[in-house]
């Protein structure tokens, strides 16, 4: 590798802050984001663009405003009430609804309703009014001309006079054919209607061309709003009305019907109310007490039968038997049979067993017992026989109470059907009750209807139009073209496709920008060159030194600065030339040793900006016709050295690239302390880059707002793709006037700041 390429590479390592892609990239995305310093810059730059944009919108909004036919809208207040309840008989029957938000939105929509419409419009004759009615010629509308006539009360009343409430007529509109749909629609368009948040209070505003017309309507539109709530309730109450006396007249004959079934019904099954029922109950009461002693008699009867006919069978016991003890025949042979037997136990402590005696005692003993079964069967007959009509009796009242039941259980079978008509009787009764407390209800309801709605404030005739509202269009449109010029102005900055300040070189290319050299404002009659000669006090000498500064800063070690420099550009014109001829007199001037060489071999001109007609030159040394003695020329001016060149576009790059060429670089590096190459267009000619690889710096020309963004990115590029970093940029031409007024924040904004500093 050559010693050139060395360096090169080395002084490229200080670069590599600029060659890494993820770097480049970095810096891409920060120029996307927004600077609010570039902003501001940017809009005192396209001040005047922006200026302009707003003074013509204006003038155009200006033109319109005073144009347009005005339009007034005159406001009125509704407020929607909820001051009654229907009765509680009615609420079922007329709709009563609670005041809210959806309400109130309701409200405002009937306001904007084509029936409010058409009776507005039918009351103040709007269908021959031209501005509703395009077929109407303007001079043949005096409808709303004699409304709006002069009135007799003072212009400070409230226009309440404006209010056709008291006016009605009955008209069939068809709303939605013919010239009054065309009418309706026209109507509708001009008007709102919205609630007041916070509130129940709807405004109403109608906008019209005469603001007495616009008050008259937005007026009657609200009064006709409250004709037609009023008229709404009064046709329901009405309707309701009609309803419950055709239901009354239904319920009464179902009353009638009823009442008279209940009395058909009774009359047919005997029925009788109170007394007849209370009779059945009494006899059943008696026939069943009567009953229970029958039967008690006849169990009585029975036990004393069968007592009677034990102690036939047992004789011993008659004793105890109660119909012995009330029998006296019964009591009188007991009392036999008890002397006997006193008899027998005597004797039979005398006698014995078979004695006479005790035998005619035991014998008497034995009749008289005879006797007593036999009036003991008696008595029996006589019990069986009450026990016989005992058992009739309670045969004949089970008899007689089964009859008695039946006819309860028939009377209670009749009374279960006639309740339930006395029931259906009664219901019927007291429906018709409810419907006739309702009927009457319903009569107090709409002798007492309300509207439910009132005019807290009509509408007055408005002083100024509401349409076109000068202030707010003029504000509205300074406000919009001024971010409409700032929009333009960010656009035109977008399709700005040159370079204006370093910042964007370095940003958007990737390599840093050494110099910012301003334009010559006023060059004399001499060459270019001869300028920071004749001015070495001007900020253009001032640039050039400060790039040279930039280039000897570049290392703390003098062996290692810089000493070949390529200045190249990515179109001719570009200030190359000039800027190495500028450069290589400063350096010389400053006290170096320095050589400034031609090696532009297509379009030669160095010669010319120091002014002199060379007779040998490079072509010369490098095929061989001359010497290097020959070709290096002595610039008396400054002391610098040259070697110009002249126009072999044929074999130019051949020439470039010989060794020869190489051999001359390393012999100036050594003899020189600058060596300046001006090369040609990178673009154009590869000769740039052929001479960058020889160079310790390669000085990239860039003409300040003329050369095309895309075409600088196209030269570095060349240099790029081979790998070399030792490049850096050099803004040329800049208009310092120019540049000032726009604000950029670079070396060249402070030379107009500070002109006391330089003599140009």
């Amino acid at each position: 590798m050559s010693e050139a390429n060395q360096k090169v590479n080395q002084m490229g390592e200080g670069n590599s802050l600029y060659k890494d892609p993820s770097v480049m990239f970095g810096n891409r995305m920060q120029d996307l984001e927004i600077d609010l310093r570039n902003f501001l810059l940017m809009l005192w730059r396209r001040k005047l663009l922006i200026l302009a944009v707003m003074v013509i919108s204006l003038a155009l909004v200006f033109v319109f405003v005073n144009m347009v036919q005005p339009r007034y809208s005159a406001k009125a207040l509704i407020m929607i009430e909820n001051k009654s309840d229907p009765a509680p008989e009615l609420r079922a029957l007329i709709s009563s609804m609670r005041v809210d938000t959806t309400l109130i939105l309701s409200e405002a929509e009937v306001l904007k309703s084509r029936t409010l419409a058409a009776k507005v419009i039918d009351r103040l004759d709007l269908l021959n009014d031209p501005e509703f009615n395009p077929r109407i010629q303007v001079g043949k509308s005096r409808a709303i001309d004699s409304i709006l006539a002069p009135k007799s009360e003072s212009e400070d009343s409230r226009f309440k006079a404006l209010s056709v409430y008291d006016q009605e007529r009955e008209t069939s509109l068809n709303l939605m054919s013919g010239e009054m749909g065309v009418v309706i629609d026209r109507f509708l368009r001009n008007i709102t209607a919205r609630p007041i948040p916070g509130s129940f209070v709807l405004q109403i505003e109608y906008t019209s061309e005469d603001p007495k017309k616009a008050a008259l309507i937005a007026n009657t539109i609200v009064d006709t709003y409250i004709d037609q709530r009023l008229e709404t309730k009064f046709k329901a109450t009405q309707k309701l009305t009609e309803w419950l006396d055709k239901r009354l007249d239904g319920l009464r004959t179902q009353v009638r019907e009823s009442e008279a079934a209940v009395e058909r019904y009774r009359s047919e099954n005997n029925l009788v109310v109170g007394a007849r029922v209370e009779v059945t109950a009494q006899q059943l009461s008696e026939l069943n007490s009567q009953l229970v002693m029958a039967k008690a008699q006849e169990a009585e009867a029975s036990a004393r039968l069968d007592q009677i006919k034990g102690w036939i069978k047992n004789p011993e016991n008659i004793e105890t038997t109660s119909e012995a003890i009330n029998s006296r025949i019964i009591q009188n042979l007991k009392l036999e049979e008890s002397s006997i037997r006193r008899n027998i136990s005597e004797l039979s402590s005398v006698y014995g067993e078979q004695h006479p005696r005790m035998i005619n005692a035991r014998s008497e003993l034995a009749d008289l017992r005879n006797k007593m079964r036999s009036e003991m069967e008696v008595v029996a007959d006589t019990l069986a026989a009450e026990l016989n009509v005992a058992k009739a009796r309670v045969a004949a009242l089970e008899a007689g109470l089964d009859e008695i039941e039946n006819l309860k259980q028939k009377e209670n079978k009749a009374s279960i059907k006639l309740r339930e008509l006395a029931r259906e009787s009664d219901s019927s009764q007291m429906i018709f009750d409810t419907f006739l407390e309702t009927y009457k209800k319903s009569d107090d309801q709409e002798a007492l209807q309300e509207a439910e709605a009132r005019v807290i404030s009509y509408a007055t005739v408005p002083r100024g139009a509401s349409y076109p509202n000068k202030p707010l269009f003029l504000s509205l449109t300074a406000a919009a073209s001024f971010f409409l010029g700032i929009a333009i102005a960010l656009l035109l900055e977008k399709l700005d496709n040159a370079y204006r300040t370093s910042s964007q070189l370095e940003t958007q290319n990737g390599y840093p920008c050494f110099g910012v050299i301003p334009e010559v404002e006023k060059l004399g009659s001499g060459p270019i060159g001869d300028y920071i000669l004749s001015k070495p006090a001007s900020n253009v000498a001032e640039s050039v030194r400060t790039l040279r500064m930039v280039l000897n800063l570049r290392s703390n070690d003098p062996a290692e600065r810089p000493k070949v420099v390529t200045i190249t550009s990515s179109l001719p014109s570009e200030g190359k030339t000039t800027l190495s001829s500028w450069m290589a007199r400063i350096a010389a001037k400053s006290g170096e040793k320095v050589i400034v060489v031609d090696c532009d071999l297509r379009r030669p001109n160095l010669h010319n900006a120091f002014g002199v007609r060379p007779d040998n030159t490079i072509v010369e040394f490098l095929t061989g016709k001359a010497d290097l003695d020959e070709v290096i020329k002595r610039d008396d001016s400054s002391g610098a050295h040259v070697i110009y060149a002249r126009s072999v576009p044929n074999n130019a790059l051949d020439l470039i690239s010989k060794d020869r060429m190489r051999k001359l670089i390393a012999s100036l590096r050594k003899a020189y302390d600058l060596v300046i190459l001006d090369s040609p267009a990178c673009l154009a000619v590869s000769d740039a880059r052929v001479l960058a690889t020889h160079s310790d710096q390669t000085l990239y020309a860039v003409s300040w707002d003329d050369t095309p963004r895309e075409v600088v990115g196209a030269g570095v590029k060349q240099f790029a793709d081979f790998g070399y970093g030792a490049l850096a940029f050099v803004l040329t031409n800049v208009d310092i006037k120019r540049h000032s007024k726009y604000g950029y924040g670079d070396a060249v904004y402070y030379y107009s700041r500070y002109k006391e500093y330089y003599n140009n």
